[in-house]
Parts: C-alpha cells; sequence; structure tokens
C-alpha cells in the first residue's frame, strides 16, 4: 500500500516501523558503503604503488637487456612478468629485446620474443605490430607460408601498406614478378602518408625493369 494513501501521522508511524525493523540492515549497508569506498580508495593507493615499482624496474630491466645475451634476456622479461603481468612496459621490453636480437643477428631468438608478445595477448594494435615485424623475419628466412598466415591476421586498415609490401616481399623472393608488381602497387594506392612509401616505390621499379 503506498505512503500517500495514508494521513501525515499514518506516514510518520510506518516510516518510524519500517526503521525500527530495519535499522540493522540500513546500518549494515553505510558500514559496507564505508568499508567499501575506504577499500577501493586502498586499492587505488596500491595499484598506485604497484604502477610505480613496475615503471622503475622496468627501467632496471632496459639497462639490462642492452648487456645480456639471448637466453638471459628470455628470463629476465619473464621474471618480470611474473611480478607485473604483461603490462605496457613487458611489450616494450619484448620489442627492445627482439630489435637487440635482430641487430645481434639471433633471427630465431627475435622471432621467440614476437611470439611471446603475440601469445601474451596485448591489445590489438601492438598485436599486429608483432606479427608485421614477425612476418618479415619470416620472410628473410624464406619461411613465407607462416609469413603469409601472419599477416592474415593482421586486420587493421592502418597496417595494409605494410601487409601488401611485405606480401611484395614474398612473391619476389617467390619469382612471382607480377603478383609482386600487383602487391607494391596497392601498397602505395593504400600508403597515403607512409614513411616507407619511397622504399616500396623502389622495390616496384626493380620488379618492372626484371620484367
Amino acid at each position: 500500500m503506498a505512503f500517500e494513501e495514508y494521513d501525515d501521522y499514518e506516514q510518520e508511524q510506518l516510516v518510524k516501523e519500517w526503521l525500527g525493523n530495519n535499522w540493522l540492515t540500513i546500518v549494515a549497508g553505510i558500514a559496507i558503503g564505508i568499508g567499501g569506498l575506504w577499500g577501493y580508495g586502498q586499492w587505488q593507493n596500491s595499484q598506485v604503488m604497484k604502477s610505480h615499482s613496475a615503471a622503475t624496474e622496468f627501467a632496471a630491466l632496459e639497462a639490462s637487456l642492452k648487456v645480456s645475451e639471448a637466453g638471459e634476456i628470455d628470463q629476465l622479461i619473464e621474471d618480470y612478468e611474473g611480478q607485473y603481468g604483461s603490462n605496457i612496459y613487458a611489450v616494450q621490453a619484448r620489442m627492445q629485446a627482439a630489435n637487440k636480437m635482430v641487430e645481434d643477428g639471433n633471427l630465431a631468438a627475435a622471432k621467440d620474443q614476437y611470439k611471446a608478445l603475440i601469445a601474451a595477448k596485448p591489445d590489438k594494435p601492438i598485436a599486429e605490430m608483432a606479427r608485421l615485424r614477425l612476418a618479415r623475419l619470416l620472410v628473410s628466412e624464406n619461411e613465407f607460408s607462416a609469413a603469409t598466415a601472419e599477416l592474415g591476421l593482421v586486420q587493421s586498415k592502418a597496417y595494409q601498406t605494410i601487409v601488401e609490401e611485405v606480401m611484395g616481399d614474398i612473391y619476389v623472393a617467390q619469382g612471382n614478378h607480377s603478383k609482386a608488381q600487383d602487391a607494391y602497387q596497392l601498397a602505395l594506392n593504400e600508403g597515403e602518408g607512409y614513411s616507407g612509401k619511397q622504399i616500396i616505390e623502389m622495390k616496384l621499379a626493380d620488379i618492372k625493369v626484371v620484367n
């Protein structure tokens, strides 16, 4: 029955009765609410502290990456991920590690870094960037089927210029100059503002000379 069906006094009595019957629930709710706010504040503070610690540890990790060997690097990153998870610093560490390994000529170790990064399921743009870099390494080692499979998983339009360029590289390596020309041309058509456009133009020009 709605409160407006009673006069003021009756409404007052109803409220008092309801409060009398439910005071424990109300007090408990307030306590939980206050506790929840305090707990949320504590959680926020802990997250800030954890983030600060993760950044500090990454600085130390970054320094170690520059002077460590491939096997040591992988263990260092795994230890970091074990403590802080696959956060943005871990992603950056694996990217830097892969770059170092490429410079050192250790392509197998570099590929492992990109595969581990992808397996950690980062945000889509990062995963796709890793796939593109992995695909380039696979092409350099004549693993064309694996490279094509990685490229097929890159769906963002922003990366399509690079996808077509690498596909062109695959076709060149396979001796299919006609498909390579088409791929490079498509890369140029898609690549407005792409910093590597001049390189693609050179690749396309080389193909035309061969043909």
